[in-house]
């Protein structure tokens, strides 16, 4: 006598799936630099642990520009061309620069995804810094693509009045001139 043939999905299936989605949603949230809202998280926490290479990896090399006199007759596309040698340079700008500077232990920010505007090369990511918790301030970082990735080309400090201002168009206008300016 043959034995009946179970009809149905294998429970093992189920496992699998949610492993999958888990480890999709891990790779989104905390290691595709493309997104620029992980762009600034890696900044900030890198920030707070005086990691100054891991900074360096996340700012832009225009960022970089405005304090090394050395790369100001480079091109855009040489700029990008020569990452590492101008990551190598702002890692010791930081480092000589937040020498004197101690950040208290229990700072940390958080996204505010609500207001987080994209493009293809530009886009804008509002957080909050918080120190035990509680606000005690907000910036928002224009971050520009370079090589895939998006980096932080400026930090601009915002208060809630502010942010409320904004709206779908700004990051149309900048993303503009960013193609202008890097000939795309």
């Amino acid at each position: 006598m043959s034995k009946p043939v179970k009809s149905g999905v294998p429970k093992s299936l189920f496992v699998l799936i949610i492993v999958i989605l888990a480890s999709m949603f891990y790779y989104a949230a905390y290691r595709d630099y493309s997104n620029p809202e992980v762009t600034v998280k890696s900044f900030y926490q890198a920030y707070f642990k005086s990691d100054y290479e891991t900074m360096s990896q996340n700012l832009s090399v225009f960022w970089g520009v405005q304090f090394m006199p050395q790369y100001m007759l480079m091109s855009p596309e040489e700029l990008i061309e020569n990452r590492p040698a101008i990551e190598e340079s702002m890692t010791e700008f930081i480092s000589r620069m937040e020498s004197e500077n101690k950040v208290p232990a229990d700072m940390s920010i958080k996204v505010l995804p609500k207001y987080t505007q994209r493009a293809e090369n530009t886009a804008l990511v509002a957080y909050e810094f918080r120190q035990q918790n509680k606000p005690v301030g907000m910036e928002m970082a224009l971050l520009l693509k370079e090589k895939k990735r998006m980096h932080i080309l400026k930090m601009i400090p915002i208060d809630q009045e502010q942010l409320e201002q904004l709206n779908g168009n700004d990051i149309d206008a900048m993303e503009e001139s960013f193609k202008e300016m890097l000939g795309r």
